[in-house]
């Protein structure tokens, strides 16, 4: 094809017609110019091509985190209320509120009402996104100010939060532990369920632990904060829920 046009170039100029080989260039010109911008078009067609298709992948990756955090953040908010309840029926035990005392029920809620799930969220979609320097395919700024906020908590309170329930649970373990077996926490974590076995073999102390003010003021202080928590979880369900509607409206 270059040859093809040369030869026409070299033609035109041995028979002297200069006007004609002038307006041929600069047509030739043209149709580089077109066959660039061509190339072009073509090239950037093709990266918005790939980067919507990026885009939708992150997307969708996002969409499966979020509808798994939600599951697991209601489980988890169901343990903490379960939790919950074992803690007031041991503070009933405690202010000797109790008509009938279900032995095997209160060794079993000495160990659960300390126990308080954490939070946790999948983030490795949204790590990925950050570290691979691709968040410039998101130009919404809402769904930017959503992921932000959602991944990006106040980790400072997140951290006094969690130094405060270990505090409580420390405390609390410790001292109650006074008062029965160890195998009593070491039968609960092996097992991982209610403990089934003759709740005599733990040796519990009911009277000195029904006696006990600090006890009494530590399955207090972990039911009020449980509040936080539940408040905490629910916080996190309706922000991961908002994100997942928006972030499904964007695809």
């Amino acid at each position: 094809m270059l040859k093809f046009f040369r030869k026409i170039r070299q033609n035109l100029l041995s028979e002297g017609r200069t006007g004609k080989y002038i307006k041929y260039a600069f047509g030739e010109i043209v149709l580089v110019m077109i066959g660039i911008l061509l190339a072009l078009q073509v090239n950037n067609w093709n990266e918005s091509r790939k980067n919507n298709i990026l885009r939708k992948s992150i997307i969708d990756n996002l969409i499966t985190d979020l509808q798994k955090d939600i599951e697991n953040l209601h489980s988890l908010n169901e343990i903490n209320t379960a939790a919950e309840k074992e803690g007031e029926y041991l503070a009933s035990f405690l202010k000797e509120e109790l008509n009938e005392i279900d032995t095997l029920r209160l060794t079993n809620s000495i160990v659960i009402c300390g126990y308080v799930p954490n939070k946790s969220i999948i983030s490795s979609t949204y790590n990925e996104l950050i570290n691979s320097n691709n968040f410039h395919l998101f130009k919404d700024a809402t769904l930017k100010r959503l992921l932000d906020e959602y991944y990006n908590p106040n980790s400072w309170s997140d951290l006094l939060n969690s130094r405060i329930l270990k505090t409580i649970w420390y405390d609390y373990r410790d001292e109650m532990s006074k008062f029965h077996s160890p195998l009593l926490y070491q039968d609960y974590y092996e097992f991982q369920e209610p403990i089934i076995s003759n709740p005599s073999k733990y040796n519990v102390q009911w009277n000195q632990i029904q006696d006990n003010d600090y006890i009494k003021t530590q399955v207090g202080m972990i039911a009020a904060y449980r509040i936080v928590i539940r408040q905490d979880f629910e916080r996190y369900i309706q922000k991961a829920t908002i994100t997942l509607d928006y972030l499904k409206n964007s695809r």
